[in-house]
C-alpha cells in the first residue's frame, strides 16, 4: 500500500495561492521548506478578488470530502486565511457583511471539528492584514489642519476598508478564543502583527491616529517589501505571517514541531 505523508492544508484566496512562490517566500513556501520530507503542504488557495468566504464554501466542501475519503493522508493542520476580500468596501458596504463572514468561518471550523477521521486535525485562523494606503504629504500641515484633513480621509473608501479589515480581524480572533476549550483551534492576529512590526522599525508606539498604511496625514505607510500592490503580500509581509504562525503553532501544539513528526 502506498504511504502518504500527513498533510497541512492551507485554505484561502490569493494570499494563500501566491504564498507558495519562492520569490516572495510566502507562507506555503516557508512551511514546505521547514517540513520537507515530513509533511505534504497543500495549496488550496484561489486567486481572484471575488473569492470571498462565501464563494469559497463549495471548494471547502470538496477539500473536506477529499480529506475524509478512504486512504486519504492524515490532516494534521488546517490553516484558514480569509477576510481580506470580504472586508473590502464595495460602494457603501463590505463585500461580505461581517455577520455573514462570521457565520462562514464558524461553519468551516465546526465542519472540521465534527469529522470522525479528523479528530487530530488542528485549526489555525489567520486574520486579514491591513491594506497599505500611501501616506499623504503632511508637509506644511499642523494641528487642527491635520485633524481637519484626516476627517476627510476617514470618509474615503480606502480608510473605510482599512478599518473594516481591523474589525474582521478582531472577529476572527474572537471566534478563535471561543473555540479554545476544544484545544484544537488558535488564532493568529496577522493584522496586529504587521502593524506592530512596522511601528517597531521606527521605535514608535501604537497610535490610532497614526497607524501604518492607514492613509491618514501624519501616518507612515508600510514602505517597500511588505505589500506588492497595497493589498497582496510581499516578502516582508509573508515573513511576519510565517513567523507569527509558526511560533503560535509550536507554542500551542509542540508535537507539530518538525523534529517530532
Amino acid at each position: 500500500m502506498t504511504h502518504f505523508l500527513p498533510q497541512f492544508i492551507l485554505f484561502g484566496a490569493s494570499m494563500i495561492e501566491w504564498g507558495f512562490q519562492e520569490e516572495t517566500e510566502g507562507l506555503g513556501w516557508f512551511l514546505q521548506d521547514v517540513y520537507r520530507d515530513r509533511i505534504s503542504v497543500k495549496n488550496e488557495g484561489k486567486q481572484n478578488y471575488s473569492y470571498t468566504s462565501t464563494r469559497l464554501l463549495p471548494a471547502f466542501d470538496r477539500i473536506i470530502a477529499q480529506a475524509t475519503s478512504p486512504n486519504a493522508p492524515r490532516t494534521l493542520l488546517f490553516i484558514i486565511f480569509l477576510g481580506a476580500n470580504d472586508a473590502c468596501f464595495v460602494g457603501n458596504a463590505e463585500y461580505v457583511a461581517l455577520p455573514t463572514f462570521e457565520a462562514n468561518i464558524r461553519k468551516l471550523v465546526e465542519t472540521i471539528l465534527v469529522q470522525d477521521v479528523m479528530t487530530d486535525t488542528k485549526i489555525v485562523l489567520i486574520t486579514p492584514p491591513p491594506i497599505n494606503i500611501p501616506a499623504p504629504d503632511a508637509k506644511g500641515k499642523e494641528g487642527d489642519e491635520i485633524r481637519t484633513a484626516n476627517e476627510v480621509e476617514r470618509k474615503k473608501k480606502g480608510y473605510r476598508t482599512y478599518m473594516s479589515k481591523k474589525r474582521y480581524a478582531e472577529r476572527v480572533m474572537q471566534i478563535a478564543r471561543e473555540y479554545e476549550e476544544t484545544t484544537r483551534v488558535i488564532g493568529v492576529n496577522f493584522w496586529d502583527d504587521l502593524i506592530r512590526t512596522r511601528l517597531q522599525e521606527f521605535d514608535e508606539g501604537y497610535d490610532d491616529e497614526k497607524l501604518p498604511g492607514s492613509g491618514l496625514y501624519g501616518a507612515r505607510d508600510f514602505g517597500e517589501g511588505y505589500f506588492t500592490d497595497g493589498l497582496h503580500l510581499d516578502k516582508k509581509g509573508y515573513t511576519v505571517l510565517s513567523k507569527g504562525l509558526y511560533e503560535a503553532v509550536l507554542a500551542r501544539w509542540p508535537g507539530l514541531a518538525p523534529d517530532r513528526l
